[in-house]
């Protein structure tokens, strides 16, 4: 079920019926010459709308800006500061809420806003009325699938696994004649050993991606997409079932101070 392509009575029977609010979550970033700036959002997008085809889910439109600093100096980049990230989601997720939504499940696309997630799910705890859960590295679902096809030594950004998926899931958005042939250059994984700086991605990931995105095939996208959508739908059966969350959210703020 698309949110945007719903009448107000759909939405109403959704929240009667305890559907789950879906959020995909994006970015519009560099991603090599070869993949769209927009496929994390892309991606996450179609991730949630597979899953809505087995479980009750409504899928919102996918939010394509995000918190992406580390990668401006690109043409396509478009980055949000973190707090108006944060501001963001708080305030769909509020207006989700005020609707009647009780569990509301972000799927991120983008490694970037792994960190900003994290922090709005903690503020969401004093915030918040209903259940916000997310799926915050939907890739690493399939960390086994990618083990067993990858041929690259190193994933990571528009690399084999991804420009697999993109294949796969949009096809037609993928400049094959752009895709480079070898391993990619980069830099040291961390700038100084133990410790991190503003700039280990960007030394990093200098040509805005990483490993060999020319052994990515249809065929291991398929595997790869397939994995991440049955579990992220085994995620959304476990989220309609779920008591402890609300339960834990009621107690808490029953015996927290007001912040």
């Amino acid at each position: 079920m698309r949110f945007e392509e719903s009448t107000y009575l759909d939405i109403k029977r959704a929240v009667e019926e305890g559907y789950v609010a879906a959020i995909p979550l994006g970015s519009l970033e560099v991603h090599g010459p070869h993949l769209p700036v927009g496929i994390d959002g892309i991606v996450a997008h179609r991730i949630a709308l597979e899953v809505a085809k087995r479980e009750k889910v409504v899928v919102l439109p996918p939010l394509f800006y995000a918190y992406v600093p580390e990668n401006r100096h690109f043409p396509g980049t478009v980055s949000l500061t973190a707090p108006t990230l944060l501001t963001l989601l708080r305030e769909v997720c509020s207006e989700l809420e005020r609707m009647g939504f009780r569990k509301i499940l972000i799927i991120n696309g983008h490694g970037g806003n792994i960190a900003p997630l994290r922090v709005f799910l903690r503020e969401w705890l004093w915030r918040g009325g209903s259940c916000v859960y997310a799926v915050t590295a939907p890739w690493s679902l399939a960390a086994d699938v990618i083990e067993r096809v990858k041929e690259s030594r190193v994933t990571g950004h528009a690399c084999e696994a991804e420009t697999s998926i993109a294949l796969y899931v949009v096809p037609e958005l993928v400049r094959t004649d752009k895709i480079p042939r070898g391993e990619a250059e980069t830099g040291p994984s961390s700038v100084v050993e133990g410790a991190e700086t503003p700039v280990d991605w960007v030394a990093y990931a200098v040509h805005g991606f990483v490993g060999e995105p020319s052994k990515a095939s249809r065929e291991k996208g398929e595997a790869i997409f397939s994995r991440i959508v049955e579990r992220v739908a085994e995620i959304v059966r476990h989220i309609r079932e779920d008591r402890l969350c609300e339960e834990t959210l009621s107690r808490y703020r029953g015996s927290a101070p007001a912040v």
